[in-house]
């Protein structure tokens, strides 16, 4: 079978300095796994990697892409014909209106008011479109693709191929509070798309498909497929003891005169944003240091890209406002963490915090299993998926369950220990592997 992949997520969200979002892990994570199986059914495959978008496709790629082209059945259109040709109205403009002082005046009035630029320009994109969408087209063909997979970002109905989506959640439509507007608006051009166009979509929970079979009965008639994440190559990797990884958190905040010990603080890492529920969970663990219901030496260290809705400055402020000092801080807030330096952070925390209002999978769970840490996560959309009985569950919206969640693995020796083990147990049954191959059979299905 012979497929298309849109890429745009592994350029847009690049993981060249170790930046990858949730779909970037996703995209590479099925991406990698799926050539490997493909050519190993069938030698002869041919597997395409494009973007809707073709000035992304004029960027310095990175190496994780770069390293997908290495099998020789794989292809990048990346070497992209120039497209030179120029609207009507430009040409007009610069040939004859620009030299024309009184003639350049009048253009400007009704520039202004009839927005003849910003048509022009439209009207040029649609026309350069079309071109490059001919071009996509003819390769297409050129390589026998069947099926195109369209991506988080980039889509668009390519006819007389097999149209496939990954639908990741639904809280960019459903619930719209939790997004920026232009979040908003992109979700639902997807799911627009998706409803019209495909002939197949891909969830990445059971519980996405559940939501999306609910937004719309529509796509009760299209054929759907679950692929779960699996664990990124840096997680599955066998580090050295717990000794050593402590040594090198200590060594990174070193400057930084923060007072951590190891098995004595909380994490939190992914991005800061307002599903997240990052505020009930720092109110709860201030709440248990001052209560005296901790140790007050104990910690709740956060890391992550600074995401938005001002959730990061808030936090910032409100230790900026109650701690004088590094060395009085309760709470640590850092930036981005490279994987390798948060599956340190993971391996010496107490147990990883996630409290997320909705998640379409919760990667931070099964990694954080995978490395043996208990985790406390919210009840809701897929977590329990992901955790299945192996995490401490909580009500997302209700403060004192997590409070008291937090205050019971601290205290109870023996469920934070059996949690560690039923992790690791749990973390094996999701692999890219089973995905890859259940993502096959389907293609071949459509």
């Amino acid at each position: 079978m012979n497929v298309a992949f849109e890429i745009s997520p592994l350029i847009t969200a690049s993981g060249t300095f170790g930046d990858k979002s949730g779909v970037y892990r996703y995209m590479i994570g099925l991406l990698e796994s799926y050539i490997q199986y493909s050519l190993k059914k069938d030698k002869d495959s041919n597997i395409v990697l494009f973007s809707f978008n073709r000035d992304l496709m004029k960027y310095p790629l990175n190496p994780d892409v770069i390293k997908l082209a290495e099998h020789p059945q794989v292809t990048i259109l990346n070497k992209i014909p120039t497209i030179t040709q120029r609207s009507l109205l430009e040409s007009i403009r610069d040939t004859i209106i620009m030299d024309v002082p009184v003639l350049r005046s009048v253009l400007k009035i009704f520039n202004k008011l009839l927005s003849i630029t910003k048509i022009s320009h439209e009207l040029e994109n649609r026309i350069n479109f079309h071109v490059y969408y001919n071009f996509l087209n003819k390769q297409f063909k050129k390589k026998h693709v069947k099926v195109v997979f369209h991506s988080d970002t980039g889509f668009f109905n390519m006819i007389g191929y097999k149209n496939v989506i990954t639908i990741y959640d639904l809280t960019g439509v459903a619930m719209t509070y939790l997004h920026r507007d232009e979040t908003v608006d992109l979700q639902r051009r997807k799911m627009r798309f998706a409803r019209l166009y495909c002939d197949g979509i891909v969830c990445i929970s059971k519980s996405t498909k559940k939501d999306l079979f609910n937004f719309s009965p529509m796509f009760r008639e299209k054929k759907t497929i679950v692929c779960y994440p699996g664990l990124d190559k840096s997680f599955t990797k066998i580090y050295e003891s717990s000794n050593d990884s402590f040594e090198r958190i200590k060594k990174m905040l070193s400057t930084k005169k923060f007072n951590l010990e190891k098995k004595k603080y909380f994490l939190y890492y992914g991005t800061f944003e307002p599903r997240k529920n990052l505020l009930y969970l720092i109110r709860a663990f201030c709440d248990l240091v001052d209560e005296g219901k901790i140790p007050s030496d104990f910690k709740l260290v956060m890391a992550g890209g600074r995401g938005w809705g001002r959730v990061k400055n808030m936090i910032t402020q409100y230790i900026t406002e109650n701690y004088q000092t590094d060395e009085e801080k309760n709470v640590i807030v850092l930036n981005y963490v490279k994987d390798e330096g948060i599956i340190d952070f993971i391996q010496n925390a107490t147990c990883v915090v996630y409290p997320s209002l909705y998640e379409g999978f919760g990667l931070p769970v099964l990694e954080s299993m995978s490395q043996g840490t208990p985790v406390i996560c919210s009840n809701t959309s897929s977590l329990p998926e992901a955790g299945g009985h192996a995490v401490l569950y909580v009500n997302p919206h209700d403060f004192f369950d997590l409070k008291n969640k937090m205050q019971l693995l601290v205290t109870d020796h023996h469920l934070s220990k059996e949690l560690s083990v039923k992790g690791i147990d749990q973390a094996k049954k999701f692999t890219w592997e089973k995905s890859a191959k259940l993502l096959y059979e389907f293609f071949q299905g459509l």
